[in-house]
């Protein structure tokens, strides 16, 4: 049989009764109760991750706010730390609940809690507006069920436990992220130093010239790679997206390079933005390895609880871009990178995600990705779906127009249609592996 599982659970109540009710619903449910909860339990989850019966909790009790916080601070530092606390709102005489949850907040960051108070008390709303939002909190209101402070017990330990999975994952992929950013740095280390001897080689022989130049190649195309294979990392965790990063790319520097020509982007769309977007694009899932495995990988159709998890990629990625951009002055590319992983998920209209920009307030850089990630999202198969028929597809890429993308980029996307077309053909159809990307490096990646 397993080990059982301690979780500590703090009360903080100033009724002595109280601590012993929740002694015996915690520590003591009969065997009946315990099989019931078992089977609730595994209804509220839809799964059954662990047996709720396997959860040993220990129980500890605080009389007063002060002394409850004390006491989670205490626990924090010896890296033993409460998984959540009942708090009583009414403790005289002193801190009150509210007051009590919002000392404990800043003392631990991860600690679930529970605010026990009669309907006589504060309202929901006078609550919230002393204490504000967050994801760590919920009501109870008196006189407590025995089997809703079971259940309490079991989802919000569970969610505690989660979170720091999840953060420890999360760790351990910004980890290899870091490995990998210093390999970008030891490649634009060579550069700076080719760069600062360019004056002295340019009065030498034609040869060395032309060698100097293979050098230079060499060097920002295997920084080329780097990056290719740094995007790959993440998605080649997803077995369905098969060359979704060439096509994505492909795509979006087409439809870069027409608003280059023409519209109101042309003056806004250099050569150094062409240059440093087709660097960028291959980027803007690379959040994606801090997404738990079940999650990423699930073929259905995600809960909104899964769905929140995963729209973090998003703030993931554009953090760890934005921490190597850092080391380097010359990796200024990683700044726009950096706005296509945080910005491409946002919409037109303002209802996209994580932050609901709104029109030009979004990245003209994550605009354009934007079209060229949906456009071949759902012009290629997946294990939950079919690809979509390009007319399809391309009606829907204009009827959004306005709404999830910007009219002048889908105004460029339907001009070169022809071009998205002939590169998803020849992606689709290439039987070469990863090792050939070096003979495909753009003329761009050496401007």
């Amino acid at each position: 049989m397993a080990k059982p599982i301690d979780r500590r659970i703090l009360i903080i109540d100033d009724n002595p009764a109280i601590h012993q009710d929740f002694r015996k619903i915690l520590v003591e449910p009969s065997v009946s109760n315990a099989e019931a909860l078992d089977e609730m339990g595994a209804a509220l989850f839809g799964r059954r991750p662990e047996n709720p019966r396997l959860h040993r909790y220990l129980i500890d009790s605080a009389f007063q706010g002060d002394e409850g916080v004390e006491m989670i601070r205490q626990a924090r530092e010896e890296e033993n730390p409460y998984t959540m606390a009942f708090i009583d709102i009414r403790m005289p005489p002193g801190l009150d609940g509210i007051e009590t949850i919002q000392k404990i907040i800043p003392v631990d960051p991860e600690i679930q809690l529970v605010l026990c108070s009669a309907y006589s008390d504060h309202s929901l709303d006078e609550i919230v507006a002393r204490i504000g939002t967050t994801d760590r909190l919920l009501f109870m209101r008196k006189p407590f069920d025995p089997t809703a402070i079971h259940l309490l017990a079991i989802a919000m330990t569970e969610k505690w436990q989660l979170s720091r999975e999840v953060a420890s994952y999360v760790q351990q992929q910004s980890n290899c992220i870091v490995s990998l950013e210093r390999v970008i740095e030891m490649i634009e280390r060579e550069n700076a130093e080719l760069s600062s001897s360019k004056s002295e080689l340019e009065s030498q022989s034609n040869e060395l010239s032309h060698r100097l130049q293979q050098r230079t190649i060499e060097i920002l195309g295997t920084r080329d790679v780097t990056v290719f294979a740094l995007a790959h990392l993440a998605e080649s965790r997803d077995p369905e997206t098969g060359d979704h990063l060439k096509r994505m790319r492909e795509y979006a520097q087409i439809v870069a390079e027409r608003l280059s020509l023409k519209g109101p982007y042309s003056n806004e769309i250099d050569e150094t933005f062409l240059g440093d977007f087709y660097r960028s694009t291959p980027l803007h899932d690379i959040g994606k390895v801090g997404i738990p495995d079940q999650i990423l990988l699930k073929p259905g159709a995600l809960t909104a609880r899964e769905f929140e998890i995963m729209k973090r990629h998003t703030l993931i990625g554009a953090e760890a871009l934005e921490k190597a951009s850092g080391h380097s002055p010359f990796g200024g590319f990683l700044k726009m990178a950096s706005d296509i992983a945080r910005y491409h998920h946002e919409r037109f209209d303002g209802a996209g995600y994580p932050i609901g920009l709104k029109g030009t307030q979004i990245p003209l850089s994550a605009r354009i990705a934007a079209i060229a990630d949906v456009f071949d999202a759902i012009t290629s198969n997946r294990v939950y779906r079919d690809a979509m028929p390009i007319s399809e597809a391309t009606s829907i890429i204009e009827a959004d127009s306005g709404k999830h993308f910007d009219p002048q980029v889908v105004l460029a996307f339907q001009e070169c249609l022809d071009d998205l077309l002939e590169v998803k053909a020849a992606v689709d159809s290439e039987k070469e592996g990863f090792d050939n990307l070096t003979t495909s490096i753009r003329e761009v990646s050496i401007s």
